[in-house]
């Protein structure tokens, strides 16, 4: 499958204008599929990512003719694909730094470690993937931030201190609050570091319809992190709240330059490709931040934009972000995507209780929000992800819920609605999302357009 190469600087600026007119003077085909990774190290990472997914994706193409071919290959017969695959400056969000591995011994040397890796990351300011410059002044305010570590379990202002570096590292996003993170600007940095000081827990399994079993009574172990307890981060106190809120000021980095690629860089990219091939379908494909990437993308298109359909990989933003009324009368981030038929083909979000990073991070939204110890993250939870739960308080996804399927499965999907697919049998982890499964999600969905 030909693809081409487009890549975007932090604030979504096209790092090389040429690639978007190879892109479109090269497109000659019906459907373009537009890939867009998550939270990754460099362009290898990324590339590893792509080639994976496509090769799984072409080798069900050449299905298409064999009249013993799935319906939905069938239906794709004739038709021709190309991909565009999509470079930006994420950056990493491991399992490992979310929760510290090791046994009791090792568990304090283990988080103040995580501390330390976590806050030099956010002294990095890249342009490109891969980019690890750090800028001077906020390399200062880190160095400041780790400074401030020895005082913080007795000394309330070196607290607030502390809290004023990490707001200062990041954008507010002016988007609408549906995960609850404009409490991490606005909240008391006592209760901050009150709300995050002790154990978390992410929900463990669940099945379609029903609820999660939360689990994870007490052990030998500091940490648990897999299983139908699901994933617990024992671990307490001021450090450890310190680490987790370092952990969350990287989690609001990237939704915000997300939303940012996604809106000002993506968005017109699409646009641009639409005003010189009218009728070629659009996929839009993101895993992780590149699942709010994609979205933020689609929302900037055109009410009423024909043939496009979304794809959300473990999608790292809220499970509110669809949502018609997520409390209050509130409409999700980007309702408009759906109510203005900006992606009017089907809409498809899997999601698992295995995604260790997005399930742990919507805890300690909820956290900072309610101050609610008790917080898990889960579909019944006020704020939980999009990869831990698929799209919640969605009137287009009622009656939608099924699972990720082997490839063959009539899943009949349809425009205007969203599917959310349980992933737990065919992705293992957060980084899981290249198999032949997914390939075969994706499309089913393009051969409903």
């Amino acid at each position: 499958m030909q693809s081409f190469d487009v890549e975007f600087t932090t604030d979504g600026t096209l790092f090389d204008a040429d690639q978007l007119d190879d892109l479109v003077s090269g497109l000659d085909a019906t459907d373009l599929i537009v890939l867009t990774h998550g939270w990754n190290n460099d362009i290898r990472e990324a590339t590893d990512l792509y080639d994976e997914l496509l090769g799984n994706v072409q080798r069900l193409l050449d299905l298409r003719a064999n009249p013993q071919a799935p319906a939905p290959l069938r239906g794709l017969d004739g038709r021709t694909f190309v991909a565009c695959r999509v470079f930006w400056p994420s950056k990493k969000f491991a399992d490992k730094d979310l929760i510290p591995g090791g046994g009791a011994a090792s568990a304090t040397a283990a988080n103040d470690a995580v501390l330390e890796r976590v806050l030099d990351r956010l002294a990095e300011d890249p342009t490109r993937l891969g980019d690890t410059v750090k800028s001077p002044a906020r390399d200062e305010k880190v160095a400041s931030a780790k400074a401030l570590v020895p005082q913080l379990a007795s000394d309330p202002d070196a607290r607030a201190a502390y809290v004023d570096l990490l707001r200062s590292l990041v954008d507010a996003d002016d988007s609408v609050d549906d995960d609850g993170a404009a409490a991490f600007f606005s909240a008391d940095a006592q209760d901050l570091f009150a709300a995050l000081d002790g154990p978390v827990s992410a929900p463990g399994a669940e099945t379609i319809g029903g609820g999660a079993a939360i689990g994870g009574g007490p052990g030998d172990r500091s940490f648990d992190t897999g299983g139908a307890a699901g994933v617990l981060d024992r671990l307490d106190g001021v450090i450890a709240a310190a680490r987790r809120l370092a952990n969350l000021t990287t989690y609001l980095q990237m939704k915000s330059r997300a939303g940012t690629v996604g809106a000002n860089g993506l968005g017109p990219v699409i646009r641009r490709v639409r005003a010189e091939h009218r009728d070629v379908r659009v996929h839009l494909v993101g895993h992780s931040f590149g699942g709010r990437l994609v979205t933020a993308a689609a929302h900037a298109l055109d009410d009423n934009t024909a043939q496009v359909t979304l794809t959300l990989l473990q999608a790292a933003f809220s499970h509110n972000g669809l949502s018609g009324d997520f409390g209050g009368g509130k409409a999700g981030a980007f309702r408009e995507v759906l109510t203005d038929r900006r992606a009017s083909g089907p809409i498809i979000i899997t999601h698992t209780k295995n995604d260790k990073a997005v399930g742990i991070a919507y805890p300690l939204a909820s956290r900072i929000a309610f101050q609610n110890a008790s917080a898990l993250g889960d579909r019944n939870d006020p704020y939980g992800g999009m990869g831990r739960n698929g799209a919640q308080r969605t009137n287009e996804a009622l009656g939608n819920d099924t699972e990720l399927a082997a490839a063959g499965h009539d899943y009949g999907f349809a425009p205007g609605k969203v599917y959310n697919l349980l992933a737990d049998a065919f992705i293992a982890d957060h980084g899981a999302v290249r198999g032949v499964q997914v390939a075969y999600a994706i499309l089913s969905a393009a051969s409903a357009v």
